[in-house]
């Protein structure tokens, strides 16, 4: 037999889950419960087995809410939310070769990714061209491009590069010509015009990271990974890491590097709003009304009293990165699910605010992977570069 436990968030009210069975010889998906079996088979098992993140079946066989703090090894190898005192013991078996320490902001680049040929060899399996990789430099920041940690594309990766007429303009003809030399496949965007409170550079920004060309999202690749001008990936890791989440339609950084936001996103959300407000006003100022409205809906709703769904989003967002899986049968609910991310962003200037509750409306929280900070840049070679003009 197949497990498979319903997709809904658990009830606090309830105790024991009906799971859906089916049995892989015949097919069949008839609902039926199955504690019985799962004593039998977990009689002998004397610990809690997690079978998702919230939801555990005990050794006498009872489906459990799990409560704080929890041990979650996952298939890719992090771990998720580990107590203080459990964060060393299992560190290990979190992440192997931890090349960064534990920090609150992503680490600075300190190495080239290059393309030298040891490094292209060593594709093997993986030198199928099937990813796409994009990043792009609106409204002229830092001046220009930059020609200093620039990754090196694969034979196995197109990499495209989107800028403004003006950023074009502002870029020293050497910084380009060492992006194309790499692999870089150069694309002018045209700017958007800027709502009542949102600039055309930001929004243009924000239409490339969610709503890119149709022709990124059509083509023949199987993912498309989207980072922020200032964030570095080593390439040619991609192929064998994402290989690992062919069932994911979406990845994204976890917010938690930051602030640990326990079983609820909506308290980072929270924290975040409220400092932006307070201490960072600069960043909100000419959305802070709609801001504020926005912060009371979400609040109506994550307590219950709209009369809607209860809004209680498992995770908050760092949206430096955004990878989307192509094939997978979510695929287009994501892109429309960001498609209404994008339109919010003419109202609202910070969109990590705005990705949490459009896709829990989509249902696609529970489907989306949160990456810890420490695991991209261990597996990913993630990394930030140093930039005159702080990001905003």
């Amino acid at each position: 037999l197949r497990h498979v436990v319903s997709s809904r968030p658990p009830s606090r009210s309830h105790r024991v889950r009906r799971v859906r069975s089916g049995c892989m010889a015949c097919g069949s998906q008839r609902p039926c419960v199955i504690l019985v079996l799962v004593n039998l088979v977990l009689a002998s098992c004397k610990e809690t087995v997690l079978i998702r993140r919230d939801v555990a079946i005990r050794h006498d066989g009872q489906f459990e809410l799990l409560k704080r703090p929890q041990v979650h090894h996952a298939k890719h190898g992090h771990a998720k939310r580990l107590s203080t005192k459990k964060r060393g013991e299992h560190a290990q078996h979190a992440v192997n070769h931890l090349k960064v320490d534990e920090t609150k902001e992503i680490p600075q680049c300190r190495e080239e990714y290059t393309c030298d040929a040891h490094r292209t060899r060593s594709l093997g399996d993986y030198a199928r061209k099937h990813i796409a990789v994009y990043t792009y430099n609106i409204g002229s920041y830092e001046g220009g491009m930059r020609d200093d940690n620039v990754p090196c594309v694969p034979s196995n990766v197109d990499a495209f590069l989107f800028l403004d007429d003006d950023t074009k303009e502002r870029t020293d003809s050497n910084s380009l010509n060492l992006w194309k030399k790499l692999g870089w496949q150069v694309k002018s965007v045209t700017l958007q015009a800027g709502s009542e409170f949102v600039t055309g550079a930001r929004l243009t920004s924000k239409l490339l990271k969610f709503t890119p060309p149709s022709w990124l999202l059509n083509g023949e690749w199987e993912w498309l990974v989207e980072f922020d001008g200032n964030v570095v990936l080593d390439l040619h890791t991609l192929g064998p890491f994402l290989d690992k989440y062919s069932s994911k339609p979406l990845l994204l950084l976890d917010w938690s590097y930051h602030e640990d936001c326990g079983d609820d996103g909506f308290q980072c959300f929270s924290h975040e709003l409220h400092n932006m407000l307070h201490a960072r006003r600069k960043y909100i100022e000419d959305s802070k009304e709609n801001v504020e409205a926005w912060e009371r809906k979400l609040a109506k709703e994550h307590d219950g009293t709209d009369g809607t769904r209860k809004y209680t989003p498992p995770y908050y967002y760092e949206t430096r990165i955004i990878v989307r899986n192509l094939q997978h049968h979510r695929s287009d609910e994501v892109t429309q699910a960001f498609g209404r991310t994008y339109e919010k962003c003419h109202e609202i200037q910070r969109d990590q605010f705005l990705v949490p509750y459009f896709l829990w409306h989509a249902n696609l929280s529970f489907d989306t992977e949160a990456l810890p900070m420490r695991y991209l840049a261990d597996s990913v070679g993630m990394c930030m570069v140093e930039t005159r003009v702080g990001r905003n």
